[in-house]
């Protein structure tokens, strides 16, 4: 059945801003700022090419009213004039791509980063944030007054800036959720307790900035915290509804707090637009435009939302990373060609919590506007690509679309490499999209020839006789030599994965790696009992931030057990032999089930034959998908 988007692309009001369609782009920490707060280069190309493509409006990630305030280095701040010409120049460059531009005001509370500003945080109660464990202390009632002059001072300062509309951050544990939610505001003066005391601080800073600026102002807010004593629906309805009378002109929809951080920047196993029910309530207590976020990465998805009356607008954030032309490609009946976001969070926030700027797996490109244009090549090649997974298919697409004429040759008969096994995985689904992104659009290449079902060696690569050979063979599971490795019941993470039929009694996943992890929670779901075996002393090592949070708290439910700090020794008929300090242990299991690592497999033989020639992906060094996706893109630049 076909879909309408024709309303997408309907023109809406916000407080007489007009946006000429029904997509924002979501404020996000994007780690593009200049440190101190600046504007940078690289964020303004950033948000230019977005609004190139058609975003309606983009709203900043959260800009910072006062010092103590700021989680990150890269945050932007309005805490002084000194910030105003950058932010001038941000605001110039989104106008004059086509696009509309919000500011996201806020001040981190006890959410801060000590670290970073170097001062102590604030917060409505002395309760440490359960992320960042700061020591935050409780503002008095002479702090409250100047926080609500420093956000009406800031919110000047963005109104001369440019921005179209002020968005007044209400969620994710900041400072004014942080007032609102009775899991971090234990106050029993007039600013805590019942709603009316914990809305009172952030109804007057709203209030006071609607009267001080002449552009419309909105809000974003948690429409639910998921923690048990947080904020919830209910009172959020009624937040909504006294703001509204209050002069807000639009509420965003949200969720979470650092205390509930996956439901703040959902991972893949939460599910795709789990905000729309809540948005809905609130549209029907009110009467002003509601935006819904929240892992909505599919144009039907975005379509459905907008034609069902759900909510009247949706906001994009990892989407827009992913994929910048996701509203044109829908105008132009392209949607096919989107390329979706699927929420792992390896490069974008990822990217963000360790000092890096966000990119994403799928997109190397992204946050890299400013230094890479891709251009024609000088000089057309003849290209050969060995392996059709993740980096193979990333050079060859990034090859053709350069103007060479590429071979893309895989040994299977699907295109996509290890990618259908990260994606057999519970939860992990949402990777086969990856695969089939790359998959369409090498296919859709008419200067890439696919040859599948075909072992490249060293004739063929001398019948082709290419210009340049770029092999990227993937890597193969490593098996550890240890005394019975070889034994019947010896498996590994992939024949496992791979075979669905496969349920033992009682199985030892040997490395808590993600693969083991993730293996460990597939077996446990078809009903085995199961124990995580990692020689390090913690497991999900190499795991994200929250994903590692949501995969931790999934396998303490599926009851799988873990043993950290011993090393395998050897391989039974009823189990495994541990080694801790010399001392040996056993464990029993009627299976087990290898997941230490990978290894390059060996390409000697494809080697020295063409003199321009590039190793690349798990073939040079075993990593991760959005490595080898980057490697890839970046050799298909050089080629």
């Amino acid at each position: 059945m076909s879909v309408d988007f024709s309303k997408i692309f309907e023109p809406i009001s916000i407080g007489g801003v007009t946006l000429k369609n029904r997509i924002m782009m979501s404020p996000m920490e994007v780690g593009m700022g200049e440190s101190g707060g600046f504007v940078s280069e690289r964020l303004i190309e950033y948000m230019k090419e977005r609004a190139a493509n058609d975003v309606a409006i983009i709203i900043t990630g959260s800009i910072g009213v006062s010092p103590e305030g700021r989680g990150l280095a890269t945050q932007l701040s309005c805490y002084d004039d000194k910030f105003i010409p950058g932010l001038k120049k941000l605001t110039d460059a989104v106008h004059e791509a086509g696009g509309k531009i919000g500011a996201q005001i806020y001040h981190a509370g006890r959410q801060a980063s000590e670290q970073i500003t170097g001062l102590q945080p604030i917060a409505p109660s002395p309760i440490p944030c359960p992320i960042m464990q700061g020591n935050p202390r409780e503002m008095t009632e002479e702090d409250i007054r100047i926080v609500r002059q420093k956000f009406v001072d800031g919110a000047k300062r963005l109104e001369k800036a440019g921005f179209d509309i002020i968005e007044v951050h209400l969620a994710h544990g900041y400072l004014l959720h942080g007032f609102l939610s009775p899991f971090s505001n234990k106050r029993t003066d007039q600013y805590g307790g019942n709603l009316e005391n914990r809305l009172r601080f952030p109804r007057q800073v709203v209030k006071s900035i609607i009267e001080s600026v002449k552009v419309p102002v909105t809000i974003r807010i948690s429409a639910e915290e998921f923690i048990e004593d947080g904020l919830h629906i209910d009172e959020v309805i009624e937040i909504c509804r006294i703001l509204e009378q209050d002069g807000i002109k639009a509420i965003s929809v949200s969720a979470g707090s650092y205390g509930s951080l996956p439901w703040v920047i959902q991972p893949m196993m939460i599910e795709r637009g789990f905000l729309v029910p809540y948005a809905e309530k609130i549209k029907n207590a009110v009467k002003i435009p509601v935006i819904v976020a929240g892992r909505i990465n599919q144009p039907e998805m975005v379509a459905e939302i907008i034609n069902s009356g759900k909510s009247d607008m949706v906001a994009l954030g990892r989407p827009l990373i992913t994929d910048p032309e996701f509203v044109r490609k829908i105008k132009e009946g392209k949607q096919d060609r989107i390329a979706k976001c699927i929420a792992c969070n390896q490069r974008c926030i990822d990217n963000v919590f360790i000092g890096k700027h966000a990119s994403c797996l799928i997109n190397p490109r992204a946050g890299n506007e400013i230094d890479i244009v891709i251009q024609k090549a000088a000089v057309k090649k003849k290209v050969m690509v060995i392996g059709a997974g993740p980096a193979g298919m990333a050079a060859a697409k990034t090859c053709a679309e350069r103007g060479h004429d590429v071979i893309l040759v895989e040994a299977m008969r699907e295109l996509g490499g290890k990618i259908s096994l990260a994606s057999a995985a519970p939860g992990k689904s949402e990777f086969a999209l990856t695969g089939e992104y790359y998959t369409r659009e090498v296919r859709a290449l008419d200067n890439i020839n696919i040859k599948t079902d075909v072992k490249a060696d060293s004739d063929l690569i001398k019948k082709e006789a290419p210009d340049t050979l770029i092999i990227a063979a993937g890597s193969q599971p490593v098996i550890p030599p240890v005394e019975g490795i070889e034994g019947e019941n010896v498996f590994t993470a992939e024949e496992i994965m791979l075979d669905k039929s496969f349920v033992p009694n009682k199985v030892v996943v040997v490395g808590g790696g993600l693969v083991g992890c993730d293996t460990a929670l597939e077996l446990a779901s078809r009903g085995c009992e199961v124990t995580i075996v990692e020689m390090m002393p913690e497991i999900a090592r190499d795991i994200g931030l929250i994903v590692k949070m949501v995969l931790l708290k999934e396998l303490e439910e599926a009851q799988v057990k873990v043993i950290t700090g011993k090393r395998l020794k050897k391989v039974t008929q009823e189990g495994i032999i541990l080694e801790e300090e010399g001392k040996e242990s056993q464990l029993a299991g009627d299976a087990v089930v290898l997941a230490v690592g990978y290894r390059s497999r060996n390409v000697e033989s494809l080697k020295g034959i063409v003199k321009e020639e590039y190793v690349i992906g798990d073939a040079r060094e075993v990593a991760k998908a959005s490595d080898a996706i980057e490697e890839g893109f970046l050799i298909g630049l050089k080629v």
